[in-house]
């Protein structure tokens, strides 16, 4: 389907305009009506019947095309953090909004066959007439960008001082005062500026001032009115606190991303340079530094306010790295799977075991996907245990296959890939095992030496091959066991 026309027709079919419909009562009335996992599939049904034929009007293409770029997108978007994080972009340049990505949401592609359906009836229709399309395209274009709003989860964003009191205004959270150097917390009426401040500096001492880092949990102090910097206050705990905060609602809406956004510098009357920092620091709450120098977190209070018991903990041995144990399962399993490629797998049957071996890593990949989704995740898991099912028998059988082709199995080192997998397995862990106990602190010191630790078993085994693949002067020629192991 080329034609605009037809484009149009499948556009302003019944269906389409029936799953228009849908769409705009169940993103605006219904999700509010009755919130939970039933109403979020219907927009994800009626999204993907109306989607392909604009796709194929807006950008010409045919409607298979069409089907399957949407498709696809859909399938990036909602399996894979950086798809929901573009299509959040995306969407947010005609409203605020959020797509989080949920591998549940898959469900839904079989709508994607409706809309193929749709557009074989469309095409026995005469194409639509351009004064249509006035009335069709702008409701469609409604229906897709005009998403139910996102109420953000309670985060600090803006701090003043009002008189006697430092009041912190959050997102979602309301304001809060404190008048006596954040120990006690009230709510707070009186409207914000909304005049977020980085740098302020201490009444009556211009020399002495303190900047917040943007992006990160810091703040600077300067004691020469800005000439140079040291850090005051540093928590390199960011991305460990965010995942702390991720979908804190029963709507799965995100928390801000954690860091400092607006601090204040107070000065305490009766004391010659006294004074008191409130930092604002997003859903971590905020940080407060006493007269005396002291810093301290404070998370949001359950009876509103902040408090030091309230702050999210900065380390939990074994917590929060769900995602790191499945990647390191993953990197062993793709290690074991290139182990035995190498050792004769692969050359015995090509294309069967490279069939097999995508199978079998695609399909726990799918599984961790769908575990902890709770029972709309079953058909993600169920899936993923069947390619893992069906993965493992094809590899096996080529394992065997290739095995037995080979003379003298019995001289054949035994274990040496399930070793490199087990060294791969440890070495990916262990670094996130450490981040999560504190150390190391920043998380991008803790991918890098996961990478290292990853590939170095697997780079070891490459060696010893080589070098018994092509020995050094005065080694003689590989004997028939060392042929067998490289």
């Amino acid at each position: 389907m080329r034609s605009s026309g037809h484009a149009l027709a499948w556009l302003g079919h019944p269906v389409t305009m029936l799953a228009v419909a849908l769409l705009l009562l169940n993103d605006h009335l219904f999700k509010h009506l009755w919130p939970g996992p039933i109403t979020g599939k219907l927009s994800d049904l009626a999204g993907l019947t109306m989607a392909p034929p604009l796709v194929a009007l807006l950008l010409r293409c045919p409607a298979p095309a069409a089907i399957a770029l949407t498709g696809t997108l859909f399938t990036l978007m909602k399996v894979t953090t950086i798809g929901a994080e573009a299509a959040s972009w995306l969407w947010s340049l005609f409203i605020p909004s959020r797509v989080v990505a949920d591998p549940t949401d898959l469900i839904a592609l079989p709508a994607l066959g409706l809309a193929w359906l749709t557009w074989r009836q469309a095409t026995r229709r005469p194409p639509t007439a351009l004064p249509h399309a006035v009335l069709i395209v702008p409701v469609a274009l409604f229906a897709a960008t005009a998403t139910s709003p996102v109420q953000p989860p309670p985060s600090a964003a803006y701090v003043e001082i009002h008189g006697a009191a430092v009041v912190v205004y959050g997102e979602g959270a309301g304001g809060y005062a404190s008048v006596d150097g954040g120990v006690t917390w009230r709510g707070w009426e009186e409207p914000a500026t909304r005049a977020a401040r980085s740098a302020a500096c201490v009444q009556g001492d211009q020399q002495h001032c303190y900047r917040i880092v943007p992006g990160l949990l810091q703040v600077d102090e300067s004691t020469n009115g800005g000439e140079t910097w040291t850090t005051a206050w540093r928590i390199p705990r960011e991305r460990w606190l965010d995942r702390g905060f991720r979908n804190p609602d029963p709507q799965g809406r995100d928390a801000d991303p954690v860091g400092s956004r607006a601090l204040a510098v107070q000065t305490v009357p009766g004391e010659v340079g006294a004074h008191i920092v409130v930092v604002a620091n997003g859903p971590d709450g905020v940080a407060v530094r006493d007269v005396s120098g002291r810093w301290q977190r404070l998370g949001f209070a359950p009876d509103g306010g902040f408090s030091a018991k309230a702050a999210a903990p900065l380390t939990d041995p074994g917590g929060r790295i769900g995602e790191e144990v499945w990647a390191a399962a993953l990197a062993a399993l793709a290690a074991l799977l290139i182990g035995l490629g190498v050792d004769g797998c692969w050359r015995k049957s090509p294309v069967i075991y490279t069939i097999g071996s995508v199978l079998l890593w695609l399909g726990p990949l799918l599984v961790a996907l769908g575990i902890g989704s709770g029972p709309s995740g079953i058909s993600t898991f169920a899936v993923g245990a069947l390619m893992a099912l069906a993965g493992g028998i094809v590899v096996l059988a080529a394992w065997t296959s290739a095995r037995g082709s080979t003379q003298a199995t019995e001289e054949a080192p035994r274990g040496r890939n399930a070793l490199v997998a087990l060294l791969t397995f440890g070495g990916t862990l262990l670094p996130f095992l450490g981040w999560s106990a504190g150390w190391p602190a920043p998380y991008g010191l803790a991918v890098v030496l996961a990478v290292i630790l990853a590939v170095a078993p697997t780079v070891w085994m490459t060696a010893r091959r080589v070098r018994r693949n092509h020995p050094g002067k005065g080694e003689g020629p590989p004997s028939r066991r060392d042929l067998r192991e490289g």
